[in-house]
């Protein structure tokens, strides 16, 4: 099938190949767009820093085929906090994180995290057409509406949608937000390095100060503090040392300012002697100096087919380690919400879709991230409020930014169409209609199964429904009811379930039903249940109960049940392509998609499995 100048590929212009730059540009190549970016530097004074891979973004890493265990990240195990004197006040493990969130938690080196977005954006290896990366090109100002970006030496490039991933000193940002608030003091300014571990092992001292891998130390002083932590497989020790802005030099808002030794041993000086002579270790070459600033909310971060993202938009504080992640978040759900065959009249209104899906998000992590700031001096703008690390991780970790941006894109295009293209808007609660009470009967197999909730939300009516779950898990189940002999079907259904902002209690949500009966399912249609017409089967393979929901050949639900263990059962679904599935099943292809991007993490519980085996 052809694809039509109108919606083929977009041409993406990209200020900026940081992090946030990159990751928006893999996201939409996998989109199938054609990306191009337009660097200012050469990549040759990459920072030496490391950076958290919270929940929130390792599941959007391994969404496009990045795996941080490929280049060497730690795993976070544990969180303490010690006192100037090397005394523990307070230790959490964070390692059951994976029970509570569908991804772990990792600790990766800034430049390996670069390198290896950069090589996802740029192999002729991964889906679509490699992105493009323009060095030495600096992009100094855009026309929104065009859109285009002009560089430094005078050139203007024109695509269909421009991002500004630029950082914190965006040339972008004046011409999308119409405002650029100049940065305020926050009152703190940190110290980066890293020290070589087998340095830190060395020293009988300072050996011990490393018990634990994979932990993160926070050592608190008066109005300073230590956050430590390892990475590249436990070969570096990454420090960020926060501390009074007036007790070192630097004026300028950046990475790169230089600092001395001297000055950090000064402004540690109240540390136990052991952590002194760990901070001797650092070359005094490699030391950088922060100073930590803070910019009011901006009013948009979008202006016709231009939008920001990250630090350009959004630029945090380093308190709650999430400014990189926010800026992959926003890169993911550009992704989700301009797939291929979006419009090019439509790329406006999907950046204000964007901004739904990512202003109050971020914005509310951003205000996290000054709640949780170490205070640094008694009349500092930030800090101060909470004292556990910990606090907002549940709102933190627990967003999938491409399952959110992608619920919002299908619901909207719901309330243009109501009954085409959209899962939601037809299928709704499971409250049936009392005509229709007939459809009702009690399950005789009920499979309960954990999978990402963000993902389950896409299945749940209206913009504002949600789930009621801890973390990034939720709970579903499949129920296969059996009527009489002939007539059987099987009802995806979704508990607790909140399906409007004003609701006190949850409910069951049950989006879609097979149904083998056609009568039934024409009736249900008039009455506007969620039922489809499917043939399920049920056969015996060796030592197995096989139950399909499918058509002819083609399953789109399979469950496999053990004769010998009544309680034990296994799901998959359809693996037919979306191009097979629009061809074969048109009427059904947006549902059965959906369905087969269900991820199961774990069957949590088989009942009734006896009865049918």
């Amino acid at each position: 099938m052809s694809i039509s100048a109108e919606t083929g590929p977009l041409r993406v212009l990209i200020a900026g190949a940081g992090i946030g730059g990159l990751f928006a540009a893999i996201s939409l190549r996998h989109a199938g767009h054609h990306v191009e970016i337009f660097e200012s530097s050469r990549f040759v004074t990459e920072l030496g820093a490391a950076i958290h891979l919270p929940p929130n973004v390792y599941g959007l890493l391994h969404r496009v085929g990045i795996n941080p265990k490929e280049f060497n990240c730690n795993d976070a195990e544990f969180v303490t906090v010690y006192d100037s004197q090397g005394n523990v006040v307070s230790s959490k493990d964070v390692r059951n994180l994976r029970t509570v969130y569908p991804y772990p938690w990792k600790l990766s080196h800034r430049i390996d995290l670069h390198d290896a977005l950069k090589h996802a954006a740029v192999t002729p290896d991964g889906p679509g057409r490699p992105a493009t990366i323009h060095l030495r090109s600096r992009v100094v100002g855009c026309d929104c509406s065009a859109p285009s970006l002009t560089l430094e030496d005078g050139r203007t490039i024109t695509g269909d949608l421009v991002i500004g991933a630029d950082g914190v000193h965006s040339a972008l940002r004046r011409f999308v937000a119409q405002e650029d608030t100049a940065p305020t003091p926050s009152g703190g300014s940190a110290f980066r390095f890293l020290i070589p571990i087998s340095k830190v092992e060395e020293n009988p001292e300072t050996r011990k100060l490393l018990a634990r891998p994979g932990e993160l130390q926070l050592w608190d002083g008066t109005y300073r503090r230590l956050v430590i932590y390892p990475c590249r497989n436990n070969t570096e020790l990454n420090f960020v040392c926060l501390h009074p802005d007036t007790e070192s030099e630097g004026s300028t808002e950046g990475w790169n300012n230089t600092a001395s030794l001297e000055q950090v041993l000064k402004v540690y000086d109240e540390f136990c002697p052991a952590m002194k002579s760990l901070l001797r270790m650092v070359n005094p070459e490699e030391i950088k100096l922060w100073r930590l600033l803070d910019r009011k909310a901006l009013r948009t971060w979008i202006s016709g087919k231009t939008c920001l993202i990250g630090d350009a938009a959004h630029p945090f504080l380093p308190h709650q380690g999430q400014g990189g992640a926010q800026a992959i978040e926003d890169g993911a759900a550009l992704g989700a919400l301009f797939p291929l065959g979006t419009k090019h009249a439509d790329v406006a209104s999907s950046l204000e879709l964007y901004m739904k899906c990512r202003y109050d998000r971020a914005t509310m992590v951003q205000n996290y991230s000054r709640l949780a700031a170490f205070k640094t001096s008694p009349d500092d703008k930030v800090g101060g409020t909470s004292t556990d690390p910990l606090e907002f991780s549940r709102v933190n970790f627990g967003h999938d930014a491409y399952d959110y941006a992608q619920n919002v894109l299908l619901k909207s295009r719901g309330s243009k169409v109501p009954h085409q293209g959209s899962l939601t808007r037809v299928f709704g609660p499971s409250g049936l209609p009392e005509s229709a009470s007939a459809l009702c009967t009690q399950a005789s197999l009920r499979i309960s199964f954990r999978t990402r909730r963000n993902y389950l939300e896409t299945f749940l009516p209206g913009s504002d429904s949600s789930i009621r779950a801890m973390g990034g898990w939720a709970t579903a189940e499949l129920g296969l009811t059996r009527r009489n002999e002939k007539h059987v079907r099987l009802a995806l259904s979704i508990p607790n379930a909140i399906l409007s902002p004003s609701a006190t209690e949850t409910e069951t949500a049950m989006p879609i039903i097979f149904d083998n009966d056609i009568d039934v399912v024409t009736f249900g249609s008039e009455l506007r249940l969620p039922l489809c017409y499917a043939e399920i089967k049920e056969y015996t393979l060796g030592d197995r109960r096989l139950l399909t929901v499918g058509r002819g050949e083609d399953i789109f639900i399979g469950i496999s049940l053990a004769l010998s263990a009544g309680n034990e059962a296994q799901v998959f679904f359809s693996t037919l392509s979306d191009a097979e599935l629009a061809t074969r099943y048109p009427a059904l292809a947006h549902i059965i998609g959906r369905i087969q991007r269900l991820e199961i993490a774990e069957v949590i519980d088989v009942v009734g499995a006896a009865a049918v085996v």
